[in-house]
């Protein structure tokens, strides 16, 4: 519920009207009136709003809040006309089942209103002046200015004033606020870019915050889209941020994608990750996108010229297949190495947007956090892909037309005696468990194609990431008899 009132506040009352039995906590903010304002002094304030459209307004806010966190009322009253010192110009409160959702409630309407509401006040002076101060402009320029803010950015050469420039025209999505999309939207969002959105349909979870960086304890149980727009707009009031606590599906994929200058690929499985990709490519918008397992991590940017796309690196798989394959969600994960790679995707959306000279967007990186090494592989298209080249149709399944890239230990077996090469890291030797396997340096992949183009061949590494990613490289090069296996599988 909002209000404009003409008399004074009565802050018992209100506090009366929002008690419900379901509510464990209520918050309360009251805004007074105070005897200065910008080293001023001020005898009283006159409040004057445009009545219909300051209506309208504010009950659209609190519509907005009491659907972000659900089973809380919100009630505001705003103060019209004169006003003297230590008088309630504001009151709002947010009754709530728990106090973490009352808390970010009334926070959340009283930006939203310093932002929209629009109220002029005049300020009354010790010496007869008066002055009159639009709060929604004062609210965005008074605490801080882009230019400042962006300073150091700016004065990169590769940025400067017409990158800057080029930022806050942009129009960014990010799809998953988890371990990955938690640094990378914090780090888009200090950019200064035009309009940045967030999708994520997931609640916040007590086992997730050891990497999802923008969330506290207090707001588990909160929708993650609108806990994490709220702690980026405080960190940047800036900055233009909107919230979707909705999954991407195919039927809202194309809306979500349609006018991006990028988006960023942060989920946690692979029928999302299909959608996106697929609705990027129809829609022309590169796509950023990341995957973690343990304590390695994959990173590769589809852009719009650049060869090779997500049929090609995993041919003939149904997304549900992939999924059941490898919880994401639920796997053992190494923090930092969510953290790094969600910032390798901020960095790599930035450059995009930017123009950055010397950018490769047509290297998909693997990242390995246990020895600090990062290969990067050179993608090619697959010839005989059934995408690249086609208009891209966006779908969650799909019919293989030929055997998997990960061999389960049934498909292992049937293929009987067949080569294996085992792919080394820094300091590694020989796995004892792939007997007969050839050495093979893990960027060496002149060798590797080589071994491939002798007949079938199984690809094997410590966790199973970059013998997956190598071994779908060769199949999109055409060597259609790579396979590759974890060593959990031997």
């Amino acid at each position: 519920m909002f209000e404009l009132a003409d008399q004074p506040i009565d802050s018992a009352a209100w506090r009366t009207r929002l008690a419900h039995g379901a509510a464990g906590a209520l918050v309360v903010f009251e805004g007074w009136v105070r005897n200065h304002h910008l080293g001023r002094p001020v005898t009283e304030l006159e409040y004057e709003a445009f009545d219909a459209h300051a209506r309208l307004e504010g009950e659209a806010i609190i519509a907005e809040v009491e659907q972000d966190y659900p089973g809380c009322r919100v009630c505001c009253v705003h103060r019209t006309g004169r006003l003297r010192v230590g008088e309630l110009s504001v009151w709002i409160g947010a009754a709530a089942p728990h106090r973490a959702a009352a808390f970010l409630a009334c926070r959340q309407v009283i930006e939203e209103l310093k932002r929209r509401l629009p109220v002029w006040k005049k300020e009354h002076h010790p010496d007869g002046a008066t002055e009159w101060v639009n709060c929604t402009a004062e609210a965005a320029t008074s605490r801080l200015s882009p230019e400042t803010y962006h300073a150091r950015q700016i004065a990169l050469p590769e940025v400067g004033a017409a990158g800057q420039a080029a930022l806050a025209a942009a129009s960014l999505l990010v799809v998953g606020v988890g371990g990955l999309g938690c640094p990378a939207a914090l780090y888009l969002a200090t950019a200064g870019l035009g309009r940045l959105t967030l999708a994520d349909g997931g609640l916040v979870e007590l086992s997730n915050l050891h990497r999802q960086i923008l969330f506290t304890a207090d707001e588990v149980g909160v929708a993650k889209a609108t806990a994490a727009a709220a702690r980026l707009k405080a960190h940047n009031p800036l900055a233009r941020i909107e919230a979707f606590a909705t999954r991407v599906t195919p039927l809202n994929v194309r809306t979500l994608v349609a006018g991006r200058t990028a988006v960023l690929d942060c989920t946690d499985n692979f029928t999302a990750r299909f959608l996106l990709h697929d609705a990027c490519r129809a829609a022309g918008v590169p796509l950023v996108s990341a995957a973690v397992h343990r304590f390695e991590g994959e990173l590769t940017v589809y852009a719009p010229g650049t060869p090779g796309c997500l049929h090609c690196q995993w041919p003939a798989h149904r997304p549900a297949e992939l999924d059941a394959t490898g919880d994401c969600a639920s796997g053992p994960v190494f923090a930092p190495t969510v953290g790094v790679l969600g910032v390798m995707q901020a960095a790599e959306a930035l450059k995009l947007i930017l123009r950055t000279p010397g950018a490769d967007f047509r290297h998909t990186r693997l990242l390995n956090l246990l020895d600090a090494s990062v290969l990067a592989v050179e993608r090619t298209a697959n010839p005989s892909c059934p995408v690249c080249g086609q208009p891209a149709i966006i779908r969650s399944d799909r019919t293989p037309s030929r055997p998997d890239v990960i061999l389960t230990e049934e498909a292992f077996v049937a293929l009987g005696p067949v080569r294996t090469a085992w792919l080394l890291e820094a300091g590694e030797t020989a796995r004892a468990g792939f007997p007969g396997a050839e050495c093979v340096l893990a960027g060496d992949v002149l060798r590797l194609r080589e071994l491939a183009a002798a007949g079938p061949l199984v690809l094997a590494c410590r966790s199973g990431v970059r013998s997956a990613a190598l071994a779908r490289l060769l199949r999109a090069e055409g060597m259609g008899a790579v396979f590759a296996r974890a060593v959990g599988a031997t």
